[in-house]
């Protein structure tokens, strides 16, 4: 049977802290702070002056000369050595460490891997929620994000991992790249509201979701609006619609639920059921609502997917004679095909 409650923060709320890394990471600190995240602590670092132009009430640290790390992931790793023990101190005692940031080269691929090793031996949860460059920023750029969600993976409990590529099907990023990385750090924001309002849940529902998150491994959020008669189902439909990832097995989901004034449980029992469709029914799944009177008729599902399998979606390149060894499933999907000779070279005059 399901049973729909609403969501409310208990008085003895997990102690959640979030790190922003990088130009993308202290841009996403920004917009979970406009949602009014007022329970959360808040750290940007940053090698230029992303951390610099954070809100007063968000800690920061600018590491290097303020002129960033050059695109070089390894010099922002050597600058960080100045201030580590500052971000020791901010982890410490910490239930669950969150980490931003945006991947492909520089603070983000090469700090990110460092602050979770530290707030996982701090003994706190530790969750990456990350952006793959798009596909049109060259081979190196990707291929630097993958080593460093690589070495997130083995760093981290879970990685959320957001393709930027995605955002193209969307028509709010239709418009401009400036609109694009927005709803980006909307992404991610979104993931970090999904997780915080399950854990400020019931201590119950908290225990549940900690445990689905430990040792997640890949995770994915999604999310999706809709209203009308079937916003549930419509919903979850839009969000899964909205990502061009296949889904293999999936360990557990917990979906956030919020809606206006015609929020019902015939609602949110369509969204489990259309998840559970989509997703099998070994997929642990933990449902969370809030009432909020000012979307009216509207709903919005957020879905965090922990321990996912995904379905490779690029081809195999045609097999040579000479055997290689086989690239890992992570790499194959972000790497570009080699580019190859058009025509012909051209011959100079010799005389």
């Amino acid at each position: 049977m399901l049973k729909l409650t609403e969501t409310h923060p208990t008085t003895t709320s997990v102690d959640v802290r979030v790190i922003g890394v990088g130009g993308a990471g202290c841009s996403s600190l920004i917009r979970l702070q406009e949602f009014g995240s007022d329970n959360l602590s808040m750290l940007g670092i940053d090698t230029g002056s992303a951390a610099q132009n954070l809100p007063v009430d968000v800690e920061s640290i600018t590491i290097g000369n303020g002129f960033g790390s050059g695109g070089n992931s390894e010099t922002a790793v050597y600058q960080f050595s100045e201030v580590e023990i500052e971000v020791e101190d901010f982890v410490e005692e910490a239930d669950v460490v969150i980490i931003l940031a945006g991947l492909g080269r520089g603070t983000g691929s090469g700090l990110s891997p460092r602050i979770a090793e530290l707030a996982r031996n701090a003994g706190a949860l530790t969750i990456a929620a990350v952006n793959m460059p798009f596909e049109f920023e060259g081979r190196f750029r990707n291929q630097s994000a993958v080593a460093a969600h690589s070495a997130l993976k083995s760093a981290a409990d879970a990685v959320i991992t957001m393709n930027n590529d995605d955002l193209s099907k969307l028509d709010s990023a239709g418009s401009s790249l400036n609109g694009a990385f927005q709803l980006a750090d909307l992404n991610i924001a979104n993931a970090v509201r999904s997780i915080t309002t399950e854990l400020e849940s019931s201590p119950e529902r908290r225990s549940a979701v900690l445990q689905s998150l430990a040792q997640a491994g890949d995770s994915v959020v999604l999310s999706g609006v809709a209203d009308g008669l079937h916003a549930g189902r419509t919903a979850v439909s839009a969000a899964f619609d909205s990502t061009s990832t296949e889904f293999g097995q999936v360990a557990s989901v917990v979906i956030n639920v919020e809606g206006g004034i015609g929020l019902s449980l015939g609602q949110v029992a369509e969204a489990v059921t259309e998840i559970r469709t989509r997703l099998g029914r070994r997929t642990e799944i933990h449902v969370s609502s809030q009432r909020l009177i000012g979307m009216g008729q509207e709903m919005k599902v957020t879905m965090l997917l922990a321990g996912v399998e995904f379905v490779p979606t690029v081809e195999e390149l045609p097999t040579r004679v000479k055997e290689r060894p086989a690239a890992a499933p992570q790499v194959s999907i972000f790497e570009t095909t080699a580019p190859k000779r058009t025509r012909g070279p051209v011959l100079l005059p010799t005389g």
